[in-house]
This record gives structure tokens, C-alpha cells and sequence, in this order.
């Protein structure tokens, strides 16, 4: 029997800002504790997902990004995601999610567009 892949997510809390490190495949199994760190609508305002250490996210893990998408925009809250790269950055091209949500080369840049996003607002 093998073992289960790796997966661990951190958390930063910085003032209003979550930043959430993710390492290791987003995937039915992994998705809901991705889904739990971000579950508290009420402790930040913007939110930055990197995904710099993921090499694959099936379409649980897509699809937990757009409801959040969904749901932050609901309450003018930013959402960003940083160090996309490889197979997960081709997904979110092909399913166009790279159309709605900021995407940053890395944390530092993706709390920067969110700050900008929030000029304009």
C-alpha cells in the first residue's frame, strides 16, 4: 500500500490580509482542507493563494478557486493566486479562470494587484 502524497497548507494572517500557502497536489482528497482555511468570511478581507509548491490540481481544486472567486467578489473582497505554474497554470488558461482572478508571478506581486485592484473599486 502506498502512501498518501504530501500535503500541507499554511496560513499568514497579515492585518486584513490571508495569504495561504499550498504544497503538494490539490485533489478530491486535498481540496477540503484547502476549502477549510478559507472558510471564515469574517477573518479577511483579501485573500492570496500560492500555489507555487502545487504541481497538479484536478477540477475540485479549479472549482473551489472559482466558488471562491465567486463568493469574495460577492463582498468586494480580493482574491489573488501566486506562482501558478506548469500543468495547473495551463488549466486555469483552458478553463479561463486566469480571466477573472488575479494571478501573480508571487506573493509579493499578488498583494500588490490586490492593492491596486482596490484603487479602483
Amino acid at each position: 500500500m502506498s502512501a498518501l502524497p504530501e500535503f500541507t497548507v499554511r496560513t499568514d494572517q497579515r492585518g486584513r490580509l490571508r495569504v495561504v500557502a499550498v504544497e503538494g497536489e490539490v485533489d478530491v482528497l486535498t481540496a477540503p482542507r484547502l476549502g477549510a482555511v478559507v472558510d471564515d468570511d469574517e477573518g479577511f478581507d483579501d485573500l492570496v493563494i500560492d500555489l507555487s509548491k502545487v504541481p497538479f490540481m484536478s477540477s475540485v481544486g479549479l472549482g473551489l478557486i472559482s466558488a471562491l472567486h465567486r463568493r469574495l467578489a460577492r463582498r468586494r473582497a480580493g482574491l489573488a493566486i501566486a506562482g501558478v505554474q506548469g500543468d495547473v497554470e495551463r488549466l486555469l488558461e483552458v478553463t479561463g479562470l486566469v480571466e477573472v482572478v488575479l494571478v501573480a508571478d508571487d506573493v509579493d506581486e499578488a498583494i500588490e494587484l490586490l492593492a491596486e485592484a482596490h484603487q479602483y473599486d
